[in-house]
Parts: C-alpha cells; structure tokens; sequence
C-alpha cells in the first residue's frame, strides 16, 4: 500500500476506533438523544429527495456496505455485531411500553409473512435447525443459567397467558397440538397429506 493511502487508513481507522468507544461508553440518555437526532435528519433528508435521488442513494449505501463488509475480517466483524448489540438492546431499555408492543408486533408480522411464505420441506428444517441451536445453546449452559432461563421463559408465558381470551386459548392449543403432530411428520407424509387436502 502506497505511504499516502497508508496514511489516510490509518487516521480513518483512529477515527472510527474513536467513534466506537464513544459510543459503546454511552449512557442510555446519550444513546437515545443520538438516535434521535439521528432519525430527524434521516427523515428531513428522505422527505426532500426524489424517487431518482432515493435508489441512488440505496444503491450507493449499499456498495459501501457490501465494500466494508468484505474489508472487515471476522473478528473486527464479530466486535462491531457486539456493540451493535448492546446499543440495540439499550435502545430497547429506553423504548416505552406502547414502542415495545409495537416492535414485537412488527417482528411477529414479519415473521408470519416469511413462514407462509416456506414450503413444507423449509419447515421442516428451520425446526431441526432451531432444535440443534437450542440444544447445542442448552448443553454449554450452567445450572444458574439455565434456571434464569427456565424462570424468565415461565413469566414470560405466564404473563402472555393471562391477557388471553378463551378464544385465543382454544386457537393456541388447537396450534400447539397441529405443530406437535406436523413436526413429528416425515417431509413425504406432509407432502402427502397436503396433496390430499388440496
């Protein structure tokens, strides 16, 4: 690398070094002051562009995305997801109830639209794989852990019942008993049943 270039990657590495460290010592306030700010100008900058200006600007976020991504290497890629992390997770401690609800309800919609959207065979193996993570999650567990974690899933399901309906109860069981049955299902059985039905 010629010593000019060398020169600039290294001051835009301290500068970015920096800027990290600033943010990952933010108190909660700080963090979502700037997100704030942040999203007003985003918003300002989105209201005045053309429809032109706004998939050049996507498309040139994008090759600068897909640029630095490759530059990374994975252990600066896995420090920048860590702090990415926290700052989400601190953002959601300072987000109100109504927020909260709302982000959870984005997430189920976008969840619901992707899984009716998968072919049996892609449930299928989302399931094994979400069964394999959790277990391999599970066995690297201490006992302390894994008492949190069995507490925090039990309020957590606890609380979610409560607000139920007796309708919403029925549809729930009625669910669980038709995933229990389906998961235990061969994907040539599903398929099978499926063809039957339609």
């Amino acid at each position: 690398m010629p010593s000019k270039r060398r020169k600039i990657f290294g001051r835009r590495s301290v500068v970015v070094s920096a800027t990290r460290a600033a943010k990952a010592s933010e108190t909660t306030e700080q963090t979502s002051l700037r997100l704030s700010q942040m999203a007003s100008r985003s918003a300002a900058r989105i209201s005045m562009e053309s429809t032109a200006e706004r998939t050049e600007r996507l498309a040139s976020v994008a090759s600068v995305m897909s640029s630095r991504c490759a530059r990374l290497s994975t252990e600066e890629r896995l420090i920048q997801n860590s702090q990415d992390a926290i700052r989400v997770s601190r953002a959601r401690a300072s987000g109100s109830p109504t927020q909260t609800i709302l982000r959870r309800l984005r997430n189920a919609s976008t969840t619901a639209r992707s899984r009716a959207l998968e072919s049996p065979e892609q449930t299928t193996s989302r399931r094994l794989r979400n069964a394999r993570a959790t277990a391999s999650s599970k066995v690297s567990e201490q006992s302390q852990q894994t008492a949190i974690r069995c507490l925090r899933n039990a309020s957590t399901t606890a609380s979610a019942r409560v607000l139920e309906s007796p309708v919403q109860t029925v549809n729930r069981r009625f669910r669980n008993s038709r995933s229990t049955a389906s998961a235990s299902e061969s994907p040539g059985v599903r398929r099978a049943r499926l063809n039957n039905n339609g």
